[in-house]
């Protein structure tokens, strides 16, 4: 028999393993879970100002595919909600409240090829569905939180 292992870990080789685990959850969160922005104008006034930091939840209406869309949908935005979505004109990133939705509600089930109507709630100073027009579910994001920053 050869020599005996000793089954201890070294603390070198814990902390190596703790620390590519936060690393792993830290990449797959931001792939799947959430992301941040910062708001860019004035359009959401008085709710949200230019500078402010909101925290996106992919996972709040399906598992988003990395590369665009989703993989499931389990939920749609729901009417007031704010949103933060890929323009369809640009592809730049937009932080919304949706106005209408066009939920799939005759098929009974959240589908990807859904329109929302997004609106800024300062709508004089705010360039949203009215201008780039409807916006599909596929380019939505993640629901948008305000993160308070101290």
């Amino acid at each position: 028999m050869g020599p005996k292992r000793d089954k201890k870990r070294t603390p070198s080789f814990r902390l190596g393993l703790t620390l590519v685990g936060i690393l792993a959850f830290l990449v797959l969160g931001r792939l799947f879970l959430f992301d941040a922005a910062i708001v860019d104008g004035r359009s959401m006034l008085p709710g949200l100002g230019s500078g402010d930091v909101v925290l996106i939840f992919k996972a709040a209406y399906g598992l988003r595919n990395p590369g665009g869309g989703y993989f499931f949908l389990w939920g749609q935005p729901r009417h007031r909600d704010i949103v933060a979505a890929v323009r369809p004109d640009t592809g730049s990133l937009v932080i919304k409240r949706v106005w209408i939705e066009d939920s799939g509600a005759e098929s009974g089930s959240p589908r990807q090829d859904s329109l929302l109507f997004l609106l800024g709630d300062n709508k004089y100073e705010s360039v949203d569905s009215r201008a780039f027009g409807p916006v599909p579910m596929s380019n939505v994001l993640g629901k948008a939180f305000l993160f308070p920053l101290f």
